[in-house]
């Protein structure tokens, strides 16, 4: 698969990222709850609340990384060009443009690292930004999903 057409793909915040981490936050909030409970319950000692009051603020201090981790989020556009050559030889190259930069990024490398046929969890590559992740989901664009799937198997070979 050679020959993807070039794709412009819209990345915003994902929904499916901010219900895991409301699913991991719940779960170990329970969890936490039920474990502590039961140890303030067997201990006689007078600080037997210390490690309840430590384990709620550990889990609220979770809570404010998690919501701060959503709500920075990268948005912008994913692009795919198919008419570029890349420096190593290849056909096409991917290009990442924030919504705060005017100017497009020339990513180096771009990886689905889990592909949930519907939203997709990418890692990408610059040389002047590093590493960076996003969630790519259907609902950002519906009709030019599979040009976007293509063109990152396409990438890839």
């Amino acid at each position: 698969m050679h020959n993807a057409p070039s794709v412009v793909y819209p990345v915003g915040r994902c929904v499916f990222y901010a219900l895991l981490l409301a699913i991991i936050g719940l779960l170990s909030a329970a969890v936490g709850t039920l474990f502590l409970l039961g140890f303030a319950q067997r201990s006689d000692h007078s600080w037997r609340w210390a490690p309840v009051l430590a384990w709620v603020l550990l889990w609220m201090v979770w809570v404010a990384v998690a919501v701060t981790s959503w709500l920075r989020s990268l948005q912008g556009t994913l692009k795919w060009d198919a008419n570029m050559v890349r420096d190593e030889g290849g056909a096409g190259a991917w290009l990442w443009s924030d919504l705060s930069s005017s100017e497009p990024l020339a990513l180096s490398k771009v990886e689905r690292v889990l592909d949930l046929q519907n939203k997709i969890l990418l890692r990408f590559r610059s040389v002047s930004t590093g590493q960076r992740w996003i969630w790519v989901e259907r609902s950002g664009h519906p009709a030019r999903w599979n040009d976007l799937r293509r063109a990152l198997v396409s990438s890839r070979a």
